[in-house]
């Protein structure tokens, strides 16, 4: 086999080649960037060397000897369903149910040390938060009836969330921000019982809204009835009222009559008195010592004396 030489600056070029690399992999593994939403704990051969979590930056670090474990602080969203049977909780008229909560939280980064020391990874956290809520919920639902799952979903929902931030940050480092009941779950037995109270109830609903319906019917025949009375009874009053002003009318016209009559009548008397002063006073122009018979007629205004006999 024939043997290779290599030129002397060939190795020297591989050497420095091999140095850089291993400069390069030596500088890589001595610093760690921790992100604005993490915080790091720095761990030498398994020992916890840090006191307080280290903050955002770039950490230098021994290389091959210390590791620096981040955790990030932004809140994460965990989900746990409970189904009807085993794991559901039992309510207080002794239903069986199931759930779907959902808890936000994020690691309470004061307490980041406490995370490395006992629970290296969020599944212990996850699965504690599981018990947790299970625990609660039944706790909580046993408060309630069945029926009362939806109309106090918000007081439920609110008490296994205080319950389980009780239990949860008291016990571990992490920050609770809300619990929500998503949804609630019974068996088809209780679904089939549920349709055939909501049909009951949408019977005797419709039963109330005919008796309404049959109510306010009956209430405006009785005000169209009101209404007909009020008008005949306000056209007899106009009648009343008409036959009054007829009749006032007749008589102010018969009044009127006689009051014509009778200045008719008192107009006759004084053309009667007229005439008998002028016929007495004629009959005094007349006089010549000779009484004028009373059968004679004096024609007023000429003296002339017409005896009524004729002679």
């Amino acid at each position: 086999m024939a043997q290779v030489n290599v030129p002397k600056t060939s190795k020297k070029a591989i050497s420095a080649i091999i140095i850089a690399v291993a400069a390069l992999f030596l500088i890589a593994n001595s610093y760690t960037i921790i992100e604005p939403d993490e915080r790091g704990v720095a761990v030498s051969l398994g020992q916890i060397t840090s006191t307080t979590p280290i903050q955002p930056g770039i950490v230098w670090k021994t290389p091959f000897v210390t590791s620096i474990e981040t955790f990030s602080i932004v809140p994460k969203t965990y989900e746990v369903t409970f189904s009807v049977g085993e794991d559901g909780a039992i309510t207080k008229d002794m239903q069986t149910i199931g759930a779907t909560v959902v808890v936000r939280y994020n690691y309470d980064e004061n307490r980041i040390i406490e995370i490395v020391k006992k629970y290296r990874n969020s599944t212990i956290i996850e699965n504690a938060m599981k018990d947790c809520i299970k625990a609660s919920l039944k706790e909580i639902t046993g408060k309630y009836s069945i029926y009362d799952l939806v109309s106090q979903q918000d007081a439920i929902t609110a008490q296994v969330g205080e319950v389980v931030l009780r239990r949860m940050q008291d016990n571990y480092p992490i920050t609770i921000n809300s619990t929500t009941i998503t949804n609630f779950d019974w068996s088809d037995d209780f679904d089939k019982q549920i349709r055939e109270t909501a049909n009951r109830t949408q019977q005797v609903k419709q039963a109330e809204q005919e008796a309404n319906i049959a109510a306010a019917q009956a209430q405006k025949l009785v005000k169209e009835a009101e209404a007909r009375k009020q008008a005949a009874e306000l056209d007899a009053e106009a009648e009343i009222a008409r036959s009054r002003g007829q009749a006032e009318a007749k008589k102010l016209a018969a009044d009127a009559q006689a009051y014509e009559n009778q200045k008719i009548a008192q107009n006759m008397q004084v053309m009667q008195a007229q005439w008998n002063y002028e016929v007495n006073l004629q009959r005094a122009k007349n006089w010549n010592g000779k009484e004028v018979p009373e059968a004679a007629y004096i024609v007023p205004g000429t003296g002339a004396v017409v005896p009524l006999s004729g002679k």
